[in-house]
């Protein structure tokens, strides 16, 4: 019996998949497999969940003659179910959502890429990544918590660094510095450019532009006067008079006397302001003088890419900088002991990493040369972890210059002889596809006890195996079936015959278009299957036999 309290995915849904049209999967806790002939589309389940877990969508998978392919997912979640949901439309738009919450695919990556992990026969090419290997030797030595501790101190240093730089570095560079924010501190203080002012410009200097224009509207106006303005104030004088009296003898003239008292005090302002105002009396400041200072303004603001109102701003930073810059000597003092702390701390924490490691190392080869012995592969699987050599100023670790980063002071490789005998060599470079399909398969298994819960798929992992070698396949799957939820696309019935749950996947006619149906086979269509997949269509007796002998097997091992 599975140990698995529940399968991590309960259902898929796909339409408008290349030949899919519609069809939905349940699926169980467990080990499933699904089977079919080649080109019924078994492949093409793999890839609905690829788009479900974030995967680059392609618009030429959608089937001919649908707007849109539709993938969902219902997951088994913490205290209740998630609903994934991917939608790929024929015009390149790409949706997906969580729980009906719309999110972006990187979101949607980040939330379910980590719960469904597909490996293949060209995904077992990332076991040769250097990365993915540390990446899983620290999973499996729980080496995780002091990495983050030496990731932290590598992010504060590299703050200190980022600071010091900005500093000047060297007393050459800080001087330069120096220098030009003590020009730009200058130059804007003198400037002493006032809010609105360049306003106020452009306005004076319309104003000084079109002197000769203003004057001599003036003119025209007060000839309007038989030429001088003082000749408006007995007009003034007579209207208040006359309008006085008029209301005087007349009551219902009072608001035209209002308004005629009004006017005889406009008319006297008028007369005072047009004797006030000389000839040429338009601007104080001469043209040039004007275009010199507009002139200044707006070259700065291109300067310091900014508007009027900037400059301020750009003065309150050119003296912050100034006093930054003055004071640097103290501060990179403080920055170097705080460096030399930091190391100190990196050292610690990169070296009780490096401990982790290499105890992790030893037991991750034993379990996963145990796992590959079950597979069939007699070889010799070892994990190297080695330290980066480092200079000047890098951290002291046991007692020589290490190159610490956010991942440790480490580099981590996995070296394989898959022959007795024979020299051994990385991974990526010496392993056949067949080997790095079983490979990857006992590194799952060993590491499935360290693990969370997730889905596994794997697809055609089988592929160059023979009939011994897939029993032995099958088994290891079903092992990592206890603690996580596996699925497998096979031809060997060797490994079909270990699953919980057989899918099988054919593709047929339905109104003149291909289609591709998935069943559960019974326990009778479950024999008819593994005999057709030993012997081909129409298996005799013989392989109806083997097929049965092959399920009473899987089930006395289970």
């Amino acid at each position: 019996m599975n140990s698995q309290s529940g399968s991590l995915v309960r259902e898929l849904g796909v339409s408008g998949l290349a030949i899919i049209d519609s069809l939905r999967v349940e699926l169980g806790p467990g080990l499933t497999v699904l089977t079919g002939e080649t080109g019924a589309g078994k492949s093409l389940l793999v890839d609905a969940f690829a788009l479900a877990r974030g995967s680059r969508a392609d618009t030429g998978a959608i089937r001919a003659g649908s707007e849109r392919l539709h993938i969902d997912l219902l997951m088994a979640d913490a205290g209740g179910e998630k609903i994934v949901v991917r939608e790929v439309y024929a015009e390149g738009r790409s949706v997906a959502r969580l729980n009906d919450e719309l999110v972006t695919i990187a979101r949607l990556a980040q939330e379910i890429g980590s719960r469904i992990e597909i490996h293949g026969q060209h995904d077992q090419q990332r076991l040769g990544d250097p990365a993915r290997q540390r990446d899983l030797l620290d999973r499996w030595s729980q080496s995780m918590e002091i990495r983050e501790e030496v990731a932290e101190l590598i992010d504060r240093r590299s703050q200190l660094e980022v600071e010091y730089a900005e500093l000047g570095g060297d007393d050459s560079r800080r001087d330069a510095l120096l220098a030009i924010a003590r020009a730009e501190r200058t130059d804007l203080e003198v400037a002493a450019v006032e809010q609105g002012e360049e306003a106020k410009l452009k306005e004076e200097l319309r104003r000084a532009t079109n002197g000769d224009r203003i004057d001599a509207l003036y003119g025209e106006i007060t000839s309007l006067f038989d030429g001088e303005p003082a000749s408006l104030r007995p007009i003034s004088t007579e209207i208040e008079r006359a309008s006085r009296e008029l209301v005087r003898l007349d009551d219902s003239a009072a608001a035209l006397g209002e308004r005629l008292t009004a006017l005889s005090i406009e008319i006297d302002d008028i007369a005072r302001d047009l004797t006030r105002r000389a000839p040429g009396e338009v601007s104080g400041r001469s043209v040039p003088e004007l275009e010199e200072r507009l002139g200044l303004l707006l070259s700065l603001q291109r300067r310091f890419k900014t508007d009027e109102a900037g400059l301020g701003r750009a003065l309150e930073a050119a003296v912050a900088e100034v006093a930054r810059l003055e004071g640097a000597d103290a501060r990179r003092a403080e920055i170097e002991r705080g460096r030399v702390q930091l190391n100190s701390e990196i050292a610690v924490a990169a070296l009780a990493l490096r401990e982790r490691r290499r105890a992790g190392a030893g037991s991750l080869a034993k379990a996963v040369n145990r796992a590959l012995g079950a597979l069939d592969l007699p070889s010799s699987f070892v994990v190297l972890v080695q330290a980066r050599s480092g200079a000047d100023g890098d951290p002291l670790v046991e007692g020589a210059s290490c190159l610490v980063d956010r991942s440790g002071g480490d580099e981590v490789s996995y070296v394989f002889a898959p022959n007795p005998g024979e020299p051994a060599g990385p991974i990526a470079k010496i392993a056949s596809g067949g080997e790095l399909s079983r490979l990857s398969l006992a590194l799952e298994e060993a590491l499935s006890d360290a693990s969370e819960p997730r889905t596994l798929i794997f697809d055609e992992i089988d592929a160059g195996l023979g009939g011994r070698a897939g029993e032995a396949l099958g088994r290891s799957l079903r092992r990592i079936s206890r603690q996580h939820q596996v699925l497998c696309v096979t031809h060997l019935a060797q490994v079909a015959a270990h699953a919980d749950t057989h899918l099988h996947v054919a593709k047929g006619d339905a109104d003149g278009r291909t289609v591709t149906s998935v069943r559960t086979l019974s326990a009778a269509e479950r024999v008819e299957e593994l005999a057709a997949m030993l012997a081909g269509d129409g298996a005799g007796s013989g392989a109806t036999a083997a097929a049965k002998e092959l399920l009473a097997a899987a089930k006395r091992e289970a």
